[in-house]
């Protein structure tokens, strides 16, 4: 009797374990679908990207051209006429503008800087338009080089985490101060901290917001780095990343 109940006892605790095996294995299954659904989407996000940029700078933004230069042709024209004089100046702010927008729009979208010069142009020239902007101060410190990174994607993907941090710094933030520093250290490893000093927020909700946490998230998994927060509600914001360098 004893025997059999040992028997049984070692047969049930076999059995919990491979349900437990198996769930296990179902739940990272399921964590690995995740995960691969949100790069996709991240992928699909960034080749819509890519094909509106293109389209508002060869299409719309070449349209325009054109019409501005057609609009001088006619103004030159017509010079006789003083009271359209107004008129003239008038249509000739809003295409300006209209060219404008679409530039800046697409550059947004898509920075070409980024792909011709690498991730340092790229944010040099994106902090120096939200310095414009008059909102916030911004302070870009680095000792990295382009060749520091391994590729295209991962300069892209740090340059939409810093634009994504930057963002919500100055819609939701109310932060007068940005400062970034990206640099390399004697681990072989690249460290890019982003801090503000805006008015902060709880951590459990910015991971209930969903996407644009997770997006975070999914982009320093894809070029294998490593992230932590620091924030609370009056003490601003920062955010480490760390990623290995390319060749070590």
């Amino acid at each position: 009797m004893i025997a059999l109940a040992l028997v049984m006892i070692s047969y049930s605790s076999r059995a919990q374990r491979r349900i437990l095996t198996q769930r296990m294995e179902n739940q990272a299954a399921e964590l690995r679908h995740q995960q691969e659904l949100l790069q996709r989407n991240l992928l699909v996000q960034e080749e819509e990207r890519q094909r509106i940029a293109a389209q508002l700078h060869d299409d719309i933004g070449s349209k325009l051209g054109v019409l501005h230069l057609a609009f001088h042709r006619l103004r030159r024209a017509d010079q006789t006429e003083k009271s359209t004089e107004p008129m003239y100046e008038e249509i000739n702010a809003l295409i300006a503008n209209a060219l404008d927008t679409t530039r800046r729009i697409s550059h947004e979208l898509l920075p070409p800087t980024l792909e011709d010069f690498g991730l340092l142009e790229a944010l040099s020239e994106f902090f120096e338009s939200v310095r414009n902007t008059g909102a916030v101060t911004v302070q870009f410190e680095h000792n990295v080089l382009r060749s520091d990174f391994s590729d295209p994607a991962t300069e892209l993907h740090l340059f939409r985490i810093v634009q994504e941090l930057t963002n919500n710094s100055l819609k939701y933030a109310s932060a007068h101060h940005i400062a970034v520093h990206l640099t390399k250290d004697d681990h072989h490893k690249i460290h890019l901290r982003y801090t503000d000093d805006g008015k902060g927020f709880d951590q459990e909700s910015m991971v209930s917001k969903g996407l644009g946490f997770r997006n975070l998230q999914n982009r320093t998994r894809m070029i294998g780095a490593e992230f932590q927060l620091r924030t609370a509600p009056g003490q601003g914001f920062e955010m480490n990343i760390m990623m290995p360098l390319p060749h070590s």
